[in-house]
């Protein structure tokens, strides 16, 4: 792939870490929505937790659809890191 980025942090405006690995279940999916919905175009959510969050996942696709890029970084049991990328409003 050409020219392509292989990280879609390669060209971010600006990476913010979220850690959500001492807070379980609703509190964190909102949490993240939240912070998303601060983001600026080009900017990215880095979200450090313990377990894969699917259902965070299907919930942000509906709530940015294609306003939204994201790329597992590490996915282990134990250790899940996600970068959320904004892309447009």
């Amino acid at each position: 792939m050409k020219g392509a980025s292989v990280f879609i942090a390669q060209d971010a405006l600006g990476i913010f870490p979220f850690y959500g690995c001492d807070v379980a279940g609703k509190p964190t999916e909102r949490a993240v929505i939240s912070a998303l919905h601060e983001l600026k175009n080009g900017q990215i959510l880095r979200l450090f937790i313990d377990q894969n969050p699917l259902s965070l996942i299907r919930k942000l696709v509906i709530n940015f659809g294609s306003q939204l890029i994201f790329q597992y970084l590490l996915n282990r049991e134990g250790a899940v890191v996600i970068d959320f990328k904004k892309i447009r409003d």
